[in-house]
């Protein structure tokens, strides 16, 4: 039961490395929500949810036999943890040299949500997922050495690891909605920062246990 909470907090710390980095995602979350309200940041995050379990089902009923050899296994492992540790270096240089500044303070008319606006919001979470070269960059070395990991306590680990993914994704970005939709200036360019900082200073952590546990 241990090795499942810790796949859950892992991939949640780790997911909330990815999504806090400013991209395609959060900028398509900070637009969309100037423009029609809080609810289009939990929407977005549905359709993004929708393609990521895709792939993980896909390596839980496919895929995963192509990783069965030990050689493999330990390659991905290899590869994921050194990209972890990539991604730790690179936020921490972009913390340092001011990179990563967000305006939350832009706002615009809001125009009411329906159904028909709600299924192209879903629909452009996904897209935006998929024309985002680190999204398969990162499910092929960082999503495939978790869930080579979490596949060893069967369909308990890998549910840990996907939920704990997508919490960090529907966390982040529904916070960030709360921001942009009442406009509160509470949330600064510091504390940012410092979440970012922490974030980098667990993916070294996790990026040298991928290594070992390869090695």
């Amino acid at each position: 039961m241990n090795y499942i909470f810790e796949i859950f907090f892992g991939a949640m710390i780790v997911g909330f490395s990815g999504a806090l980095v400013p991209g395609s995602m959060l900028t398509f979350v900070i637009s969309s929500v100037a423009k029609k309200g809080f609810w289009t940041s939990f929407f977005i995050v549905v359709g993004h949810s929708i393609l990521e379990l895709a792939v993980v089902i896909a390596f839980f009923l496919g895929l995963l036999r192509y990783l069965e050899n030990p050689l493999i296994v330990k390659i991905i492992g290899i590869v994921g943890g050194a990209f972890l540790l990539y991604l730790g270096v690179d936020i921490l240089v972009s913390v340092i040299r001011k990179r990563f500044i967000i305006d939350f303070k832009s706002m615009i008319g809001k125009r009411t949500m329906n159904a028909r606006s709600t299924g192209v919001i879903i629909l452009k979470g996904i897209l935006v997922s998929l024309m985002n070269p680190y999204w398969y960059i990162w499910w092929i070395s960082i999503g495939a050495a978790f869930i080579v990991k979490s596949v060893k306590f069967d369909i308990g680990g890998v549910t840990a690891f996907y939920i704990g993914h997508i919490s960090a994704d529907f966390i982040w970005y529904l916070f960030v909605g709360f921001l942009i939709s009442t406009g509160r200036k509470f949330f600064n360019q510091k504390i940012y920062n410092g979440i970012l900082i922490a974030c980098s200073l667990f993916l070294f952590y996790l990026g040298i246990r991928f290594i070992l546990d390869a090695l």
